[in-house]
């Protein structure tokens, strides 16, 4: 059932996000079977995401169609992946809690030569082979900064934190630098960014679009000097948007 299916947009008029979700863990626990025979058989990330319970999955904000396209070329050379964000008891509550993982345990088991770092605010009992984590608020530089002497550099960051626009903005300042040459940076629920309590309306300086719309000018630019941030490429879609570190 994805995000944008006719039966999920029907089911939302008449349940609440509780039985929202509780419907999709009943659906998840009855496929897991299914789930498991698909991720034996070929390297299928939507299978993986509905496996471990992300909401990167079709059952939810359907972001694994997207993540595919753009990185399965490169599942055997990714070598170290940063996440913002790692979730709480669900991908979608409980984020106070000690729990979460779920899409960096999906990644763990995408990329088979990478390391996988997760950051968040909460601490998080979150350990495992080729798993890493670190508390810290993703808008402290001094914690980025250190964050990338430990770990650096990253092939893939991926921004699904607070969602809030000064904070995406301050995480890619400081983190872009650490991305490897033609490595990939993601910000995730974009859909929120005109929500006041994420940043503000159109026109509102610091949102998550306005860095976007800087990242633009930045790209177009590049092409005539060396020396303009390092962007080749974007993708921008409804709720997320990729950017492509130059060569």
């Amino acid at each position: 059932m994805s995000n944008s299916s006719p039966l999920r947009r029907t089911a939302k008029r008449f349940l609440n996000d509780a039985q929202l979700e509780q419907l999709v863990y009943r659906r998840r626990q009855i496929e897991t079977p299914m789930l498991r025979l698909r991720t034996r058989r070929a390297a299928d990330l939507d299978a993986l995401a509905c496996l471990h319970g992300t909401d990167k999955s079709s059952y939810q904000h359907g972001y694994t169609c997207l993540y595919k396209t753009h990185f399965a070329s490169r599942r055997p050379t990714v070598r170290r992946l940063l996440e913002i964000g790692v979730g709480g008891i669900t991908s979608q509550r409980g984020y106070e809690t000690t729990e979460g993982g779920q899409s960096l345990r999906m990644w763990r088991d995408y990329f088979p030569n990478a390391e996988i770092v997760g950051i968040d605010i909460h601490a998080k009992a979150v350990s495992g082979p080729h798993l890493h984590f670190e508390q810290g608020d993703q808008s402290d530089p001094v914690f980025l900064r250190a964050l990338i002497d430990k770990y650096r550099p990253f092939d893939i960051v991926i921004d699904d934190g607070s969602h809030i626009g000064s904070h995406i903005t301050a995480s890619f300042v400081t983190l872009w630098s650490a991305v490897t040459p033609g490595g990939m940076y993601v910000i995730e629920d974009l859909s929120l960014a005109y929500d006041p309590r994420y940043g503000g309306p159109p026109g509102t300086p610091g949102t998550a679009p306005e860095l976007i719309k800087a990242a633009v000018d930045d790209t177009l630019l590049r092409e005539n000097d060396p020396f303009r941030p390092s962007i080749a490429a974007m993708h921008i879609y409804g709720k997320i948007a990729f950017f492509e570190k130059a060569k």
